[in-house]
């Protein structure tokens, strides 16, 4: 038994080694040390499942490198001048509708060679909106009045609201999260038989859900036929804290100039536990380029050095923001959602916590462990509209801190930490936990909020988990108290989307038009669906973000989000730290690899121009 097991783990690896000569055998092995927890499309936002899915999956429209919005599924991008969206109004000018005409090409196949057709949208749209299902993001789902199919190629899309953002890439549509759309042969099985066994034992139903839909073997991979894409690549396996690998598809409807078989033939990315390691295997030629996360907090001059010429390493803005976030989910006066009691105990939803640690922060220290990083005050990106460049800027401030604690009723206690009696006459210590990914640049981040937050007799109790943990569903919502003080991990702030970027989803709780309350905070309620994992609910910053997300003048909408930006500002739903910038490096002869802007949002947005120039590849842009 240990030697077929020793022989099993020595033909792994020679399969996986024998695949480093990237140019030779016209591959690429990416490095990365986050793994996605799996591939259902609907859920999760962790950024390397968003990159992972880049490699199979394909939205209906993408950004180039350059910024401009492309065609992907759909023959062409929607426009008011092209005729294919209208805004209907009544006799008196009043908005009752918009319309958004989309054709999907009549090539587009999915990688097992079936069409892709409106029944794949109308079902995609079904999963999206069912209540057992924990999807991540429904702004713009919420906004769909309809969906009407003119045949199995042309659909028209109705809003209930204006929507600014119809074209925008990975899932903006309002369908599935992860690039718009999933194959109805492949997962309507799945879907059907998950939510009839929920709902016929509802005391189990998330546990049903989270075995039969959210870890089917579409989405694990443990049956590679099942994993279905749009994309360029096809599925092959999956070994798991190891590598995941896919083959180029032949029949794919984007084609890079010249010859297909000139470029890449195959893509695998391994998984590293250390950033330390992967960056190793990267100078020794081992694995032929990065993805935008493995070397985040790098210094890129240092990068460019260790590389010499055998490659190359670009940085550009990311468009993210590394943050703190609060678990909000305490006892609230009107405000119905699961406690966590040692939030509660800590008074995290008391802004004035929240003011007292950041002002106990000196963040020009702390963006120190990521190179090129930059301070921000706001939840919208320098540059994007309605950026307000005059907010609190919260500078260190220890003993305006220790004040804002002391009226909270926190005392000096045993070892310098505060202390404080509960309304039920506990004695409880303000032991703040701190959980994030185990990154270089955040185990750092630890040390030194370790340090600040001590000052202010603040105990720092830091914690790690792998990324196929931190962004789970189960986890990352903090209505199920994982997490119950601080989670750090960096969101999408505004680049071209503010309103819908990620950041002020985050602390978006309530959807006006519909009956539940606090439709966006995931909970178990609402099958844990919804982008608000951390309970934060403030009334006038969700009327603000439904207003600013339905306001066609970029004037108008830009004195909304400066007001909803004030509003953050002063009561810090989340701390941000710093801007990121991000860094690809690259082996040398690699072409066509790059992340250019922010709006791509992954590299994986062109894998199927992805080649080497000995082998007759061709710089596309």
């Amino acid at each position: 038994m240990r030697k077929m097991l020793f022989t099993a783990v020595c033909l792994m690896l020679v399969a996986v080694t024998a695949t480093l000569a990237g140019p030779e055998r016209n591959n690429l092995i990416i490095g990365t040390n986050q793994e996605p927890d799996q591939f259902n499309p609907w859920e999760g936002g962790a950024d390397t499942k968003e990159n992972v899915m880049g490699l199979f999956m394909i939205g209906f429209t993408y950004f180039d490198n350059q910024g401009n919005l492309q065609p992907g599924l759909a023959t062409e991008v929607p426009t008011e001048k092209n005729g294919r969206v209208r805004v209907v109004r009544d006799a008196q000018g009043k908005f009752v509708r918009q319309e958004v005409d989309w054709t999907i090409r009549p090539n587009a196949t999915w990688s097992d060679g079936r069409d892709i057709t409106t029944d794949d949208v109308l079902f995609t749209l079904e999963v999206q909106r069912h209540p057992l299902i924990p999807a991540l993001f429904r702004t713009f789902s919420n906004m769909i009045q309809e969906i009407r199919v003119r045949d199995r190629k042309n659909f028209t899309i109705v809003y209930k609201e204006p929507n600014l953002f119809y074209a925008s890439p990975t899932g903006r549509l309002g369908l599935a999260r992860h690039y718009d759309l999933a194959p109805k042969h492949i997962w309507e099985p799945i879907f059907r038989e998950a939510v009839r066994e929920a709902e016929a034992n509802p005391a189990q139903a998330a546990d049903i859900i989270k075995s039969k839909f959210l870890g089917a073997d579409a989405a694990t991979g443990r049956d590679p036929s099942k994993v279905v894409g749009s994309g360029p690549f096809k599925f092959v396996e999956w070994q798991r804290n190891q590598f995941v690998r896919f083959t180029r598809r032949p029949d794919f409807f984007l084609s890079p100039p010249g010859d297909p078989r000139n470029y890449v033939q195959e893509v695998i990315v391994r998984f590293f536990t250390a950033t330390e390691t992967a960056l190793s295997a990267m100078i020794a030629g081992e694995v032929d380029a990065s993805d935008d996360i493995v070397l985040a907090g790098q210094d890129p001059a240092v990068l460019k050095q260790q590389l010499g010429d055998r490659g190359s390493v670009e940085v550009s803005p990311s468009g993210f923001l590394e943050m703190l976030w609060f678990n909000h989910f305490t006892r609230r006066p009107g405000i119905d959602l699961p406690v966590c009691q040692t939030a509660d105990d800590l008074l995290l939803s008391d802004k004035r916590t929240r003011q007292a640690i950041i002002q106990a922060l000196d963040r020009e220290a702390i963006k120190v462990v990521f190179p090129g990083a930059v301070v921000s005050n706001s939840f919208v990106i320098r540059g994007d509209i309605g950026y307000h460049d005059k907010l609190n800027p919260w500078p260190r401030n220890v003993e305006n801190a220790k004040k804002l604690l002391a009226e909270l009723g926190w005392t000096p206690g045993p070892g310098g930490v505060l202390q404080r009696k509960t309304a039920d006459g506990r004695t409880v210590f303000f032991r703040l936990p701190h959980v994030t990914t185990p990154a270089t640049f955040r185990v750092r981040t630890q040390e030194i909020l370790q340090r600040q937050l001590r000052d202010v007799g603040i105990a720092l109790e830091p914690s790690n988990q792998p990324a196929s943990v931190l962004f789970s569903t189960n986890f990352v919502n903090g209505s199920n108290c994982n997490w119950s003080g601080i989670i750090e991990f960096a969101s999408a702030g505004g680049i071209g989307e503010a309103p819908a970027d990620e950041v002020s989803s985050h602390i978006w709780a309530d959807d006006p038009e519909t009956p539940a309350p606090f439709d966006n905070v995931a909970r178990p309620a609402n099958g844990m669906s919804g982008e608000n994992h951390n309970g934060y609910v403030n009334r006038e910053y969700d009327k603000l973000h439904f207003q600013a997300l339905s306001e066609i003048d970029p004037q108008k909408r830009a004195e909304i989000l400066k007001k909803m930006q004030e509003i953050f500002s002063d009561e810090l739903p989340a701390i941000p730290l710093y801007e990121r910038v991000e860094i690809l490096l690259s082996k040398k002869g690699l072409v066509n690899y790059t992340k250019g802007t922010p709006l791509t949002r992954t590299p994986m947005w062109n894998a199927w121009e992805w080649g080497w120039e000995q082998n007759g590849a061709r710089k596309v842009r």
